[in-house]
This record gives structure tokens, C-alpha cells and sequence, in this order.
């Protein structure tokens, strides 16, 4: 499979851009997913426009602050069992985000979500209805490579592949697995390794990953800009 990277959350914070700006001209990020929601969104959006990168909106309904609406679940299991409850007020909020990506010029090719929210039930939907109003290609299904690995894997799994149902209904395009979710934040080159078996053949692979020069949510998002940063992953890139 084609592995193409992705540096989630830019625009969260200064030490995502930080590693965002190190990191791109060495040809090993393939595409920049900002956070409207972030207080250094500005850095991100320059860093987008100055670089040969593709975009995505990062989509945020669970960390505030927010741009519009307010009075969002603040767990997963409240988002799985009352998500759809929420759904308008979702629409409005992430409307809202993608506009503002839209309106700094940046051309948008793909819709994801922080912690990917946009899986679940009361979300699904919405996420590819926003993508067709917006004519944005593809977004993200949470197809894993190792499903069975832990619980929150394999929950996620099931989401994500009944998210991609839906979106090839509609012509909406998602890559065929996402790598990264059970080691978020902290993608080694263990993880790399153990997971070539699972991407073997043809399609497309996203590598989702975190890294930071000051860590921002885990103490190991500078270990991830470490292994971006090394020559051993941009040869394992090159292989993929």
C-alpha cells in the first residue's frame, strides 16, 4: 500500500506548527490537518500555504473552545450512546470550522476529526453530508490494521468501516486503513515494523500522527518528531 502521512491537530498549539515547520521539507508529511478550533491556527495555515501539502479540516466537537455552539460531551461513551442528540449542533460547529479553513484561501481535500468523533453514529453522517456540501473528496475512516489489539481498537474498527460504507454509497473517498490509533502520540519504529504484514498489496494507507517539539498532550510527542526526523523513516516511506 501507499503510505501517506498526516500531521493531526496543526494549529493546536505552537510545538504542532513547530514540528509541522521541521518536518515538511523533508518530504515525509503528505498532508496538514488543522484544527479551526486552535489558537495557533494562523502559523498552521501559513505553514499549508507556503508548503506543497494537502489539507484537511480536523474537526473538533470535543475540546473546547469552540467557534459557535458550546455544550458538547465531554467523553466518548456519552458520545456513543446520545452522539445523535447532538447532531445539529454538530453540523453548525463544524460548518463553521471548515469556513474558516476555506476562507484563509487554503484549498481543502479531506475532512477528519480530533479523536475521531466523526465514526460514531450521530456523526457519521454528518461529516459526509459536510463533505459533499463543501465538494471535499475524501474523508477519514478508522480502518485498522490491528483491530483486535485492545478494546478502544476494536470499537473503532467497527465505526470507522461502517462510516466507509456509507461514504462509498455516496462517491465520497476514504483511504483503505489508518495507521497509528493504538499507539497515538507515541508511533515507534516497533509499531512500523510490526505492522508491514498489514499493509502489503494495493490501496492507500494513512498514517496518522502527533508529533511536537514541546509535547502538547503526551510526553511522547517529541519521540514521534524524533523517529519523523530519522533517516530510518524516510527510507521506510520510500518502501510504502
Amino acid at each position: 500500500m501507499k503510505v501517506l502521512v498526516t500531521i493531526d491537530d496543526a494549529g493546536m498549539a505552537a510545538g504542532v506548527n513547530s514540528a509541522a515547520r521541521i518536518l515538511l521539507p523533508r518530504g515525509v508529511v503528505h498532508c496538514l490537518s488543522i484544527m479551526a478550533t486552535g489558537p495557533a491556527v494562523p502559523r498552521a495555515v501559513e505553514l499549508a500555504l507556503n508548503n506543497d501539502v494537502a489539507v484537511s479540516v480536523h474537526l473538533n466537537c470535543v475540546q473546547p473552545p469552540f467557534l459557535v455552539e458550546d455544550g458538547f460531551p465531554g467523553s466518548h461513551s456519552a458520545w456513543l450512546i446520545k452522539g445523535a442528540k447532538f447532531a445539529e449542533k454538530v453540523r453548525n460547529e463544524w460548518r463553521s470550522q471548515i469556513e474558516k479553513i476555506l476562507s484563509t484561501g487554503l484549498a481543502v481535500s479531506g475532512l477528519d476529526s480530533h479523536q475521531h468523533l466523526h465514526n460514531t453514529a450521530g456523526l457519521r453522517e454528518v461529516i459526509l453530508d459536510l463533505a459533499e456540501e463543501y465538494g471535499i473528496g475524501t474523508v477519514r475512516g478508522a480502518v485498522l490494521p490491528d483491530r483486535f489489539r485492545k478494546p478502544s481498537c476494536f470499537i473503532l474498527d467497527i465505526l470507522g468501516r461502517k462510516l466507509v460504507r456509507s461514504a462509498v454509497i455516496r462517491g465520497i473517498g476514504t483511504p483503505d486503513l489508518m495507521l497509528g490509533f493504538s499507539k497515538s502520540g507515541n508511533v515507534t519504529r516497533s509499531y512500523l515494523e510490526r505492522i508491514e504484514g498489514s499493509i502489503e498489496g494495493e490501496g492507500v494507507a494513512e498514517l496518522v500522527m502527533h508529533p511536537a517539539t514541546t509535547p502538547v498532550w503526551t510526553s511522547t510527542q517529541t519521540d514521534e518528531l524524533e523517529l519523523m526526523r530519522s533517516e530510518w523513516f524516510a527510507e521506510w516511506l520510500k518502501k510504502h
